[in-house]
């Protein structure tokens, strides 16, 4: 392990800033396409739009885009319907070889434009028809999409309409006027997101739709930039979807957050290593749009770098500079402050011409520095425990072993003193982990102990060897000593070996047999089910039987003593099938003395119940009416 004045700083990545912490990186529109990769078998015809519109959005070339072209227009053909016409048109464009209008398309086309059409079957002829070069009223749409939102105004549909709204020509300022209905139905995440009930599909369909709108009518959407920026945080959290669908959406708005007239969230995120050396001690920040690409020359200001311990500022008010061998990227020397280890919140702010970027007024970021430690000072060795006599402690120095080895026994004490020193600084330092670990050469039995400091800074570790007989189970013979040091902010995290040490303890004390403490393979756990209960014997069983059947068997032989009259059994349908009706009863619940279960029998019941009920209730009406005769 290597010592010396190696200090590094790590950032850990956004914790609190309002701008979009991420993008869509080059790993993550790799991903991308592979979810809609599977589009290009040519059996879906929706699945091909998604894959040709999201191909398109991530500059990728399609493959065997005379195929893809061939079988969307083979999809369409005469009485398809206005949805078929939509997803073949769209991904024609997409492709870019268009679908031709033929009649059969015009005409329904036209037909689907009508009062008390929903705003999807609308958006979807609309959209068909601007595809395919169709020209419509647009007074005849505009007051169709209104009837629409009178029946149903849900975002869902306002997101329909606002893409309806971007394809008319004229006034269309009574769907504008919706945009700020359906943006106050958004719900907020944490503070830092923005989506509409639905998810991703709803949200981007109503994003894309209402800055498509405010574009076609050249007015700024009612969108504040915060919104604008926590639509995007959300989008920017949907980035691992694995639906195409989905993928589609995703992309669409993406776009849209790129490249319109009024806002562009920036993304603020790391473009070095999570690791800045002395050897490399600049941080570096990429400032790009949702999809990654440069925002021109911008001006990146560092406002300050807070340790979060005292709050001591180390760099206030200070410009990044930009790297020229990666455009969008900037770069500040934290390392020339010497800062001190520990975490820091670094409060970068982002200033452009362009009034369209928005989520730059600060973004903090939380890094670490951190330092090489150096262990000094260090003496290990004996004494007794009624300290009639001086401590024999010796000297060692890392990562040295002891030469000789230390011997103790129930008499005396083990004693270990060292100092941990910064070597940036020189000072005296506390870690978090500072543990001495004493294992046994021959059973691999570990003790670990805490070393603390005392008012000098000076870590202490003594214990008294008959106090600790429990701890080490009496087992004597040779320990090993080893010094572990960690912290969340050192460079080198140390595992020293100081000495060898003998304890013996008092014979009455030691096992006879110690345990072996190595790892090795437990034995295999058989898993041994539990025997059935023991059945009862056979006599119980048919002593229970006889019971059962004893009251079946008494009125039968009670019938025979009184004599049965059967000769008012009506020789009707319905007294033979309600008898029926009864006797299959009897013998369902015999099945299910047997093997079926509750539900099954209950199943059956109802039906036979059904019959048995309604005709006994028949029977039992004739046989009132022919004693009132």
């Amino acid at each position: 392990m290597r010592r010396g004045a190696l200090v590094i700083l790590a950032l850990l990545g956004v914790s609190s800033a309002l701008s979009p912490s991420t993008y869509l990186t080059p790993g993550d529109k790799e991903r991308l396409k592979l979810v809609l990769e599977p589009a290009w078998s040519l059996s879906d015809l929706a699945q091909v739009l998604y894959a040709s519109a999201g191909y398109k959005h991530l500059g990728q070339p399609i493959p065997n885009v005379q195929g893809v072209c061939n079988f969307v227009k083979s999809s369409v053909s005469d009485g398809v319907t206005v949805e078929t016409l939509f997803l073949a048109s769209s991904a024609g464009k997409a492709l870019g070889c268009p679908i031709e209008a033929s009649a059969s398309s015009v005409q329904a086309v036209s037909e689907a434009i009508r009062e008390g059409a929903s705003s999807q079957e609308l958006f979807h002829a609309v959209t068909a028809a601007s595809n395919l070069g169709v020209d419509l009223d647009a007074a005849k749409v505009l007051r169709a999409t209104q009837m629409a939102l009178k029946k149903d105004d849900s975002v869902l549909s306002l997101g329909y309409a606002f893409h309806v709204g971007a394809q008319l020509r004229g006034e269309v300022g009574s769907i504008f006027e919706r945009i700020e209905d359906a943006v106050v139905q958004a719900d907020e995440v944490d503070g830092r997101m923005l989506q509409f009930e639905g998810g991703l599909s709803i949200t981007a369909l109503v994003l894309s739709g209402a800055y498509k709108l405010a574009e076609a009518s050249n007015k700024a959407p009612p969108i504040k930039p915060d919104q604008a920026v926590k639509f995007a945080n959300y989008l920017m959290s949907r980035k691992s979807v694995q639906m195409s669908k989905g993928v589609y959406y995703l992309l669409e708005a993406v776009s849209m957050f790129t490249n319109n007239k009024f806002h562009v969230p920036v993304a603020i995120t790391l473009a070095s290593n999570v690791a800045v050396s002395a050897e490399a001690p600049q941080v570096q920040v990429r400032v790009t749009d949702l999809k990654g690409n440069s925002l021109g020359s911008l001006k990146v200001t560092a406002n300050s770098a807070t340790r979060e311990s005292d709050e001591v500022v180390i760099i206030s008010k200070e410009a990044l500079t930009p790297v020229s061998s990666a455009e969008g990227v900037y770069e500040l020397d934290v390392m020339s402050r010497g800062p001190d280890r520990g975490f820091y919140r670094l409060v970068v702010s982002v200033d452009a011409p362009d009034a369209r970027l928005v989520g730059h007024t600060a973004a903090q970021l939380t890094f670490k520095v951190l330092t090489a430690i150096d262990i000094q000072g260090v003496e290990i060795g004996t004494a007794d425990s009624d300290q009639s006599t001086a401590p024999n402690l010796k000297k060692v120095t890392y990562p040295n072993t002891l030469a000789e080895v230390l011997v103790a026994d129930q008499h005396q004490r083990v004693m270990l003193r060292f100092v941990v020193r910064d070597t940036a600084s020189g000072r005296p330092t506390e870690v978090h982990q500072a543990f001495v670990k004493i294992t046994h050469i021959d059973s691999k039995r570990e003790i670990i102990f805490v070393a603390e400091t005392d008012a000098n800074d000076i870590y202490k570790f003594d214990i008294d060897v008959s106090n600790s007989m429990k701890e080490f189970g009496g087992v004597s013979g040779v320990y090993s000593v080893e010094l572990i040091i960690g912290d969340a902010s050192i460079s080198n995290p140390t595992l020293w070996h100081l000495a060898d040490l003998s304890l013996t303890f008092p014979e009455a004390a030691s096992p006879t047999q110690p345990q072996d403490y190595t790892y090795k393979v437990r034995p295999e756990i058989k898993h041994v089910f539990r025997s059935p209960d023991q059945r009862p014997s056979s006599v119980v069983s048919r002593t229970f039987t006889v019971l059962c059947v004893l009251p079946l068997l008494m009125l039968l032989i009670m019938w025979a003593k009184l004599g049965v009259n059967v000769a008012n059994f009506p020789i009707t349908l319905s007294a033979f099938a309600f008898h029926v009706g009864l006797a299959v009863i009897l013998g369902l619940f015999c099945l299910f003395w047997l093997h079926l279960d509750m539900f099954t029998t209950l199943r059956y019941l109802f039906m036979i119940g059904i019959v048995t009920f309604f005709s006994g209730n028949t029977m039992l009406s004739s046989i009132a009416a022919k004693r009132k005769e």
